[in-house]
Parts: structure tokens; C-alpha cells; sequence
């Protein structure tokens, strides 16, 4: 355990909690806990999610830090930073999600495509298999009208 500013906490949170001190100014100034025993376990689970943050384990775990930053801020723990960081994670999973379902239907499309092409080169073959049968029966009806125009003329 390591002393920053008045508050006990963790080695491994010493660091984050000492930045966020110096940029945001003593954000448990107005705290409703008394204690500092409790206020340093408060802002040591704000080094925590701070640390989640970086490690980018944020969009599976969204809801449950956004609550822990709203107890924080029930208790008049100055989160409004962090806040506008949980915003943009927020936005970057949603962007992220709209990119998967637009990937998604990209792919989609593109089976769909390729099934249509095949579809496509079967009708066209059908259709060329129906063109040279209606060519042939032609021929044979062509055939069949100068027999029978042979034989008339040979009746006669």
C-alpha cells in the first residue's frame, strides 16, 4: 500500500491515481464519506476502471463500469473525465458493432451475387438448350413442308 495525496492505495494503482490527482485536482474533495479509508477504496476502483480503460477491456464490461462510475458520482466523486471517456467508448462500440452488420451484409450481399450469377449462367444455358431445340424442330418442320410439298408436286 502507498500513500498519494492523503489516500492508501495499492501499489499497482499509486501511479494512475497520482496522474489523475494532478490533472483533475482532488476529485474526493467532495465526497459524502467521511473516511479516508472509504474514499481510497473509491478511488482505487476508479484506478481499476482507468486501468480497464487503457487495456481497452472496456466494450464487454460497459454497463458495469458505467454503474460503478455512477455510484462515484452519487457520492460526489468528481467522474465527469472519466464520463466523457466512457462516451467515447461508448460511441467507438457502437460504431464497431454498425461496422460488423455492415461487414455482415456486405457478405451477405456477395453470396447473394454469386448466387444470382449462377443462376443467371443456368438460365442463359437453358435458354441457349431451348433456342437449338426450337432451331432443330424448325429444320424439321422446314424438312417436313418440302416433303410434303415433294410429294404434291409428284402427285401431280
Amino acid at each position: 500500500m502507498v500513500c498519494v495525496q492523503g489516500y492508501t492505495v495499492k501499489q499497482s494503482s499509486a501511479t494512475i491515481l497520482e496522474a489523475i490527482l494532478k490533472k483533475h485536482g482532488d476529485i474526493a474533495a467532495n465526497c459524502v464519506l467521511k473516511t479516508d479509508s472509504m474514499r481510497s477504496s473509491i478511488l482505487e476502483t476508479l484506478c481499476e476502471l482507468v486501468k480497464q480503460i487503457k487495456a481497452n477491456d472496456v466494450p464487454e464490461k460497459l454497463q458495469e463500469i458505467e454503474k460503478r462510475v455512477s455510484d462515484a458520482k452519487a457520492i460526489n466523486i468528481d467522474v465527469s473525465w472519466l464520463e466523457a471517456h466512457l462516451e467515447i467508448v461508448q460511441k467507438r462500440k457502437e460504431y464497431t458493432e454498425m461496422y460488423s452488420l455492415l461487414v455482415k451484409k456486405k457478405a451477405d450481399h456477395l453470396l447473394d451475387k454469386k448466387a444470382a450469377q449462377i443462376n443467371l449462367r443456368n438460365r442463359r444455358a437453358e435458354l441457349a438448350a431451348a433456342e437449338e431445340r426450337s432451331k432443330e424442330a424448325k429444320r424439321r418442320v422446314e424438312l417436313l413442308q418440302l416433303v410434303a410439298k415433294n410429294l404434291t408436286d409428284n402427285f401431280f
